[in-house]
């Protein structure tokens, strides 16, 4: 009996250690727990503090973008304000500033309204003058010298206008005096290449030389684009059989010559039928002037 209450009492004892351990052991597993949870808690934070700071930094660079922006604005506008008072003065970049008569005629007479004819040679004059163009053969015909002026400078100008030539009213039948009748047929060959119409064939005695040349010139079509900027009457010498010899200069240029000649020419003029004719012409020099 003794030996069963003794095996009752270390039976119970071992139990008891037992249950005494089992309370020790689980204290150092909550505070592990613990430690692992406190350390992403240290790491929040510091993360909080790095995102504040980034935030931080972020503010102040989109201040400082603002701050920029706003400059680069005002800049443009400033910039702009400055461009917009200039043009509204009339100096911007390489613009000239011309007079009323002057950009009559560098607008190749196109917008004149207002402006005397005078005023219109003179300022010609004075562009010639100061090198903004070059100077052309005078003859009176300033549409004449603007086109030339253009055309030496530029390489091109406004189309033609036939009403510009120095031509007048009359017919070649109604042209009393040589020199005159020699000129207004030089200054009727543009109109009459251009196939504007046939006036300047009508100035020749039918089937002679200079009209047979004539006809064959426009014929060929290699004097298109034709332009007499200006004829000179050098002088006249009368011929033994009555017919008179008409020296004069012309400058002009069409579709192959590339540029501006002068071409100093005998004209041949007879009377007949109460009316001058042509019969003839000569070249006697041809130069590039341009």
């Amino acid at each position: 009996m003794k030996k069963w209450m003794i095996l009752l009492l270390m039976t119970m004892l071992i139990i008891l250690t037992a249950c005494g351990n089992n309370d020790e052991a689980e204290v150092p597993e909550n505070n592990t727990s613990e430690e692992t949870e406190s350390e992403p808690a240290e790491e929040e934070s510091e993360d909080e503090n790095e995102s504040a700071e980034e935030s931080e930094s972020a503010e102040e660079t989109s201040e400082e973008t603002a701050e920029n922006s706003t400059e680069d604005t005002a800049d443009n506008e400033e910039s702009s304000e400055t461009e917009s008072t200039d043009e509204t003065n009339g100096s911007t970049g390489n613009e000239v500033n011309y007079t009323a008569a002057e950009h009559c005629i560098m607008t190749q007479l196109m917008e004149c309204e207002n402006v005397p004819e005078a005023d219109q040679f003179q300022a010609y004059n004075d562009l010639v003058a100061n090198g903004t163009l070059p100077q052309a053969p005078g003859s009176g015909c300033l549409a004449c010298g603007v086109k030339y002026s253009f055309e030496a400078k530029y390489g091109e100008s406004a189309p033609l206008t036939y009403s510009i030539l120095p031509r007048s009213d009359k017919m070649p039948g109604d042209i009393t005096n040589t020199s005159e009748f020699v000129q207004q047929y030089l200054f009727a060959l543009p109109a009459y290449f251009n196939n504007h119409d046939e006036e300047a064939l009508s100035f020749y005695l039918p089937e002679t030389p200079g009209y047979n040349a004539l006809f064959a010139n426009k014929a060929s079509g290699n004097y298109g684009n034709h332009m007499t900027y200006s004829v000179f009457i050098d002088s006249e010498v009368e011929n033994l059989d009555g017919s008179m010899n008409v020296y004069a200069t012309r400058t002009y240029s069409h579709i192959n010559t590339h540029g501006v000649f002068e071409v100093y020419a005998r004209y041949t003029v007879i009377e007949q039928d109460g009316r001058y004719y042509l019969t003839d012409y000569e070249e006697l020099e041809n130069t590039r002037i341009e």
